[in-house]
């Protein structure tokens, strides 16, 4: 009988075998430190990614607060606007009535104080003759765009003068002031 050697065959399939499980395990190896680092890099970018996101977020919130400050000083600034155009308005409303007063005054009396409240115009001024003082005072009753006022006091001062105050009322209120 011959007997056959089998030792090199199973020597051959033993290596087979070796070689085998060792490039499994090693690939095993490698593609969970390939999986290790993917992870660990995508863990890295999603970490960036997010800071990012937060500065972005910050510079947005701070763009947002700083375009609301100037849409705040900008309303601020029109309603001062629109307030000045509205006191310019009335301010130009009374220079007609008081160009007509100016031409109304007698040469002998002049004005030396004029305060307005709530369509009310105060004068207070002196004139030198009583014949300018009954001047003044039809010249007021006639006056366009003030109802018939009432008279103050009138009295002469030391130097001879004639002290006068007379108040009158606006006819128009479109024009009032609002304040």
């Amino acid at each position: 009988m011959r007997t056959a050697n089998l030792l090199p065959w199973r020597q051959q399939q033993k290596r087979h075998c070796l070689r085998f499980w060792g490039l499994l395990f090693t690939g095993s190896l490698l593609l969970t430190l390939v999986l290790w680092t993917a992870l660990r890099a995508s863990s890295s970018l999603q970490t960036d990614v997010y800071a990012h996101r937060q500065a972005s977020d910050l510079a947005l919130r701070q763009a947002l607060e700083q375009r609301q400050t100037q849409w705040a000083a900008r309303v601020v600034q029109r309603q001062q606007r629109q307030r000045w155009a509205r006191q310019k308005a009335s301010t130009e409303a009374w220079q007609a009535e008081l160009i007509a007063l100016a031409h109304a005054l007698p040469e002998q009396a002049w004005l030396a104080q004029l305060r307005f409240k709530q369509s009310t115009l105060s004068l207070h001024g002196y004139a030198t003759t009583l014949p300018a003082l009954a001047a003044l005072e039809t010249a007021l009753r006639q006056l366009p765009g003030f109802g018939p006022g009432t008279p103050g006091e009138m009295r002469q001062d030391a130097q001879g003068r004639w002290e006068f105050s007379w108040t009158l009322t606006r006819k128009e209120q479109a024009y009032a002031d609002p304040s």
